[in-house]
């Protein structure tokens, strides 16, 4: 692993607009977009499962937002390296490399240091390691599996941290016994200095077509959330046994449904989906999905298309600020078209749907991402590509900057 400063700016881009008019209008007004150069071009795109089967998905990008207003970017190369990059100041600042490790998962801490989940390819090992503001490495923990290896074949990875420990969240490539060539997945929690912790599983969800982990505050509790085709059912899956919502699957790979992002509301949490309706489960297209970790209250579902489902995928959501009543941006896209609507925390619109031209994010992907300072922020790179944009959503007229920086 090395350090390599960069003082490439955002090409053509000016550092400040003008404050203006973000509390209604457009949602695409309310956008700035900044272009950077990435040291080298990111990785290709993968086969895997999305909605109705096979797909292809493009890199995967973990952008986590500082404190300060900065990010971390977590991302992989197209020769399978992975890296993590601090964006400020207008430009990409500087890029911690890690030759022959994927970027599985990122956190971004508020001391200025951050957490990385690598996937090393040649022998599909796991480990979770954490740098400090000053570069010194904290520790770097190897996360194992008597079952299986870490193997996206199927899911995703995705890395949480909430109460002074980290949740890792991947799919996994059976190795053993009854699991021997199946696609299943493992939750591991470590601690904040490197120590792993009991709790979590081995082998969970067969399969995980996509997975999300987050830890809610209110509930001070971690949810592990799954898109499974067959086991332990087929549908939306809280920490591998409750379905929170039957989605039809066929046991092979093949879901009628696509996950989006987890976003944490005042007292549960709220879950962006893709459904495609079939005679033995009804859907409608997009969902809010509202739950807690109690199974003691009910999940519920609200619609926020009535389409069935057969031309929405790649839904997102993150709330916007912190304050009551809850507001989320919520997103997904219908063919080629990308689609931006505010909602309330009942999956009630504040503003309808609405095309927003030259902004895109990710396949099946973890995009968008709430900041410090109540802003909307998430990225997307072409696979293949050096050019990276930096999206920032904002409805405070005096905060909105071109760069997407502060």
């Amino acid at each position: 692993m090395r350090f390599r400063s960069c003082s490439v700016v955002a090409a053509g881009l000016g550092l400040a607009f003008a404050a203006g008019a973000v509390a209604a209008g457009p949602i695409a007004d309310r956008i700035t977009t900044a272009t950077l150069t990435l040291p080298t071009a990111v990785a290709g795109t993968t086969p895997s499962y999305c909605l109705g089967g096979y797909c292809s998905i493009g890199p995967r990008l973990y952008l986590a937002p500082r404190s300060d207003g900065s990010y971390w970017l977590g991302w992989t190369d197209d020769g399978g390296n992975g890296h993590v990059s601090l964006l400020a100041s207008g430009a990409i600042a500087g890029t911690f490399d890690y030759a022959g490790e994927e970027a599985r998962g990122l956190v971004a801490h508020d001391d200025g240091s951050f957490a990385v989940l690598l996937r090393r390819a040649a022998d599909s090992t796991l480990r979770l390691t954490r740098r400090s503001a000053t570069n010194a490495t904290l520790f770097s923990t190897a996360i194992g599996n008597p079952l299986a290896i870490a193997q996206m074949n199927t899911g995703d990875a995705r890395l949480a941290y909430g109460n002074s420990r980290y949740a890792a969240y991947f799919a996994v490539h059976g190795t053993s016994g009854n699991y021997d060539g199946h696609e299943g997945d493992q939750l591991a929690y470590v601690s904040s200095s490197g120590a792993l912790l009991s709790g979590g599983w081995s082998w969970g969800c067969s399969h995980q077509i996509a997975g999300l982990v987050g830890f809610h505050a209110g509930m001070n509790a971690f949810s592990a959330i799954c898109l499974s085709d067959c086991y332990a059912s087929k549908g939306i899956l809280y920490n591998n046994s409750r379905n929170l919502f039957g989605i039809d699957g066929s046991c092979d790979g093949t879901a009628w449904g696509q996950f989006g992002q987890l976003a944490a509301g005042d007292t549960a949490w709220k879950l962006a989906f893709v459904a495609q309706g079939t005679p033995s489960y009804p859907a409608q297209g997009v969902g809010l999905l509202s739950f807690t970790s109690s199974a003691a209250v009910t999940p519920t579902v609200s619609w926020l298309t009535t389409t069935g489902g057969i031309n929405e995928r790649d839904p997102v959501l993150a709330r916007v600020g912190s304050s009551a009543p809850e507001r989320f941006l919520a997103g997904w896209r219908s063919g080629s078209t990308f689609q931006l609507a505010l909602v309330d925390g009942n999956g009630a619109y504040l503003a309808p749907p609405e095309n927003v031209s030259g902004i895109s994010w990710g396949n099946r992907d973890d995009s968008l991402r709430t900041t410090a300072d109540g802003k909307v922020a998430w990225v997307s790179a072409a696979a293949g590509t050096r050019n990276l944009k930096l999206y920032v959503y904002a409805e405070r007229g005096d905060a909105v900057f071109a760069s997407g920086f502060e």
